[in-house]
């Protein structure tokens, strides 16, 4: 058994980074593209991991739906409900709802496949 698992790399604000692990290629191209703090190039790799045996990870590895549903909670919260009303940081919200459509999008492309 074989399995690849990508990885994008977040810009932790002190000076660390760290990898956030998720499913597919597309999924980082999209979390890099639309990060708040990129780096000036993308930063994704892979891993690939073979075994004999069945393959499970201790860590969760992050979702288009996983994706999705945290964009969606950052636009409904209370205070990006009250900066929205106050008109307040339009490219923010500019760039989630950009974000969101377009892992809406990978996860119509992903359920066509099936």
């Amino acid at each position: 058994m074989e399995k690849v698992i990508w990885y994008s790399v977040q810009n932790g604000g002190d000076g660390s980074a760290y990898p956030v692990w998720m499913e597919s290629e597309r999924l980082c191209e999209l979390d890099q593209e639309f990060m708040e703090e990129g780096w000036g190039e993308p930063c994704i790799g892979s891993i690939t991991i073979e075994s004999d045996s069945d393959i499970h990870f201790k860590e969760e590895i992050e979702t288009a739906e996983m994706t999705k549903s945290s964009l969606e909670k950052e636009l409904n919260s209370n205070y990006m409900q009250q900066y929205r009303k106050e008109g307040k940081y339009p490219d923010w919200f500019k760039r989630l709802e950009e974000h969101l459509s377009a892992v809406n999008k990978l996860i119509e492309e992903k359920q066509n496949e099936i």
